[in-house]
Parts: structure tokens; sequence; C-alpha cells
């Protein structure tokens, strides 16, 4: 009689330890090759210390005037800093979210900021945009 109830919480503590590890794993943006993460963004090493890039390379940007999930950067605003485009059905982890913007089309953002790249940038780990009108900053990791 206490075998099977201490097969059954043994077996519980593994599915709740697996759980765990799963969405500590999920949370990661690119540590695994194989992660939804690694299809969408990367980090890469700049003048301004690891961000958060496409997986080309270009820097991600965070506006400043944008509010939570929501993107206030359209027309002109979008030209020069393009909003990094995602699907509406985009797998999304951890901090990493899909906004719909006002005009139906959906982008990625983090930690509930939209993400956008920047014209200025020309190759991988470009950082032109960082404090441009003190407005615009590189998304890193951990702020």
């Amino acid at each position: 009689m206490k075998f099977p109830t201490i097969s059954i919480v043994a077996l519980a503590s593994a599915l709740a330890l697996t759980g765990c590890a799963t969405d500590s794993y999920a949370s990661s943006y690119a540590s695994n090759a194989d992660s939804p993460a690694s299809r969408v963004v990367s980090k890469v090493d700049t003048s301004i210390g690891d961000v958060f890039a496409t997986t080309q390379g270009m820097t991600l940007y965070t506006f400043t005037r944008d509010e939570a999930s929501v993107s206030n950067c359209y027309d002109g605003c979008a030209a020069s800093w393009p909003p990094f485009s995602a699907s509406k059905d985009a797998e999304t982890w951890g901090a990493f979210t899909v906004i719909e913007r006002s005009d139906g089309s959906y982008q990625w953002a983090y930690d509930n900021q939209p993400l956008y790249t920047w014209v200025g940038d020309r190759q991988r780990g470009d950082v032109n945009g960082h404090e441009v009108s003190d407005v615009w900053y590189a998304a890193q990791p951990g702020r």
C-alpha cells in the first residue's frame, strides 16, 4: 500500500521538475539551436555589450514613446525604424511576445516593448541606433 503512494509522489515530483525545466528552457532566448527563440532572435556582442538581434545579426531596438504592448511608430517613423515583424500565430517564449499593431500587422516585443531594427545599421553588431534622440535603445538581455 505504501509503495504505490511513494511511486505516485515520485512521479508527480519528476513531472513537476520536468515542467520547471521546460519553463526555464523556454524563457531562454537563443541558448539552444532548436529552441523557438533561435529561429527568431540571436544575442550579439557589440560595443555596448550583448544585445538582442535578428537571426541575421541586426540589432533590435525599443522606443521609449511606445506603451506596453502598443507601438507608436508608424509612417515615417516605421520607414526609419522597421517594426520587427511577426506572424499572428508565431510561437512565443519567455519575455518575447507578439503584439498586434493598429494597422493589423504583427510585431515581436520583448518584455512588452515592441521591437524594431534601424536602417542606419549596416552589418551584424552595429548599434548605431542606440540612444538616438534619447528615445531609441538597443534591446539588451536583463534590461
